[in-house]
């Protein structure tokens, strides 16, 4: 295993594996903490990630210099992910920003997911 706290008989193992192992996600200096919820920019970053083929390709992205959202500015950790979603239609604001604070529900993370790999009825 890649992370200490995400042992082979864990449901989501491989699915952890899989998305370490091609740059869409990573741990931190003391595991993955599976059981943590997950808020827009992270989501943003997971899923800016798996368009761009991992964190390397995602580097590559040169985002635009004016910021989309007011409370996104250009220095936050995850700009370019976030920018990346957005010029790709799978992130949309709330009528005063992205708020990237906000912990993603399962609904919208199923949104964001439909969106972002053309899964759209």
């Amino acid at each position: 295993p890649s992370f200490a706290d995400v042992p082979v008989d864990q449901w989501a193992f491989k699915y952890i594996e899989f998305c370490k192992d091609h740059g869409i996600v990573g741990g931190y200096w003391d595991g993955y903490h599976p059981d943590w919820l997950v808020t827009r920019d992270q989501m943003a970053v997971f899923i800016a990630r798996a368009l761009a083929g991992g964190q390397p390709a995602l580097a590559t992205y040169t985002p635009p210099a004016t910021p989309s959202f007011p409370d996104v500015p250009s220095d936050f950790w995850a700009y370019a992910a976030i920018e990346y979603c957005h010029a790709h239609n799978v992130v949309h604001g709330y009528w005063d920003g992205y708020h990237p604070e906000i912990v993603v529900t399962r609904d919208q993370m199923a949104a964001f997911i439909a969106r972002a790999f053309g899964l759209l009825l």
